[in-house]
């Protein structure tokens, strides 16, 4: 089931790479004319391009540096609130703990953004009233391209887009966590539609996007940052929040106001000249909801999974089942400090080894078999093996 998941996964990524790419010739060969669009002003095109990229990459250096920065200060305050249990080796322990240290990063990032954007929102005619507001959908497309656009929400656009563009460099310097593919597709896809939405001026309908996932990921976040900590009554509370906030901005609102909008609000409102790239910004969409429909099995097979044993785990990250690279040699090592020790009369003492028995030929016989395929494939790589704790 993990493989077919996997390979699923890889040829959307595939798919959403290639179609990007060229998505991103379009947008790059006619991007004066864009800019000329948007500034409504062709004086002001290169030098508002120019700092466009520049605010961009510091908000994206930033973001990088900043997490990095608050992983390590943080930590300390982490492993208080993350005890390790005697089955948890040293790495999965490191794993949760930086889990954690991320997870209340991009909580408070949540916080702030999800704020920022309902405050720059709340007034607007596009905000619907599923969000909040009192306005419609059809907004987002009325006067398109030809919109004005606070510089504010461009900041807050710019932010988003530094942010997204972090998580991507985060998620390939990692070690790779069992939901490496399904991250790195969720994360690849979602810079695309920030990074080209706000190239081609569809801020009105992203800014809704980035509206609705804020307010859930608040709630995704602070439950992975709970998960591994002894309160039950905040992990429980914040399970049914995450619940309930995913029920009803993904699997409610994103569907029903946000896709139907760009599927079929936009050409009739905006006319089909003039929409750009309406087929891969839709495919965009498309997968963010498939992935949304599987995370949400995997939320509600977490609490069956409670239910059934009163432990709490993130089955989607499953850190308690990474894999490790440990040298051949290793088997020997395990062996040998597994073995009983023995005196020559054949009685148990504390020191010396004891007689070599079947066990022993099979045990040494596997370990140089190992090492010597090893060897053979010249790789320098260990030998790969699944420690798995059934138990979180």
């Amino acid at each position: 089931m993990s493989g077919a998941k996997d390979l699923l996964f890889r040829g959307l990524l595939a798919v959403a790479l290639i179609w990007a790419l060229q998505v991103g010739q379009e947008i790059y060969k006619d991007w004066g004319e864009y800019m000329m669009i948007k500034y409504l002003d062709s004086q002001e095109v290169a030098g508002r391009s120019q700092d466009e990229l520049l605010h961009g990459a510091l908000r994206f250096g930033g973001m990088l540096v900043a997490q990095l920065l608050f992983r390590y200060l943080f930590a300390p305050v982490a492993r208080a609130m993350i005890p390790k249990k005697p089955r948890w080796s040293y790495q999965v322990w490191g794993a949760k703990v930086t889990r954690c240290c991320d997870s209340i990063f991009k909580c408070c990032y949540y916080c702030a953004m999800t704020t920022w954007c309902y405050a720059l929102l709340r007034d607007q005619p596009w905000l619907p009233r599923l969000l909040g507001g009192s306005g419609d959908t059809r907004y987002c497309w009325r006067g398109y391209p030809y919109q004005a656009l606070s510089s504010e929400l461009c900041s807050f656009y710019l932010t988003a887009v530094g942010y997204h563009l972090s998580e991507v460099v985060m998620l390939l310097l990692e070690v790779r966590h069992p939901d490496f593919w399904e991250m790195l597709l969720h994360h690849i896809v979602t810079c695309c539609l920030v990074v080209f939405s706000y190239g081609l001026s569809y801020i009105r309908i992203g800014s809704l996007v980035l509206l609705l996932h804020g307010v859930t990921d608040i709630f995704v976040y602070l439950s992975k940052a709970l998960v591994d900590t002894p309160n039950t009554r905040c992990i429980v509370a914040s399970y049914f929040a995450l619940v309930a906030s995913y029920i009803w901005f993904r699997i409610i609102v994103f569907p029903v106001s946000i896709m139907r909008s760009v599927w079929v609000e936009s050409i009739p409102e905006a006319s089909p000249e003039r929409i750009v790239s309406w087929g891969f910004i839709n495919f965009g969409l498309f997968t963010l909801f498939l992935l949304h429909m599987y995370w949400f099995g995997m939320i509600l097979k977490i609490g069956t999974y409670y239910r059934q044993t009163g432990q709490a785990r993130d089955l989607q990250s499953n850190l308690s089942s990474m894999g490790l690279y440990i040298p051949p040699e290793y088997f020997v090592l395990m062996f040998m400090s597994s073995t009983r020790t023995w005196t020559r009369s054949g009685r148990e003492t504390k020191t010396g080894v004891g007689p070599v028995d079947d066990r022993t030929y099979l045990c040494v016989f596997l370990a140089l078999a190992l090492w010597a395929l090893d060897a053979d494939r010249s790789s320098g790589r260990a030998t790969k093996i699944e420690l798995t704790d059934s138990a979180n």
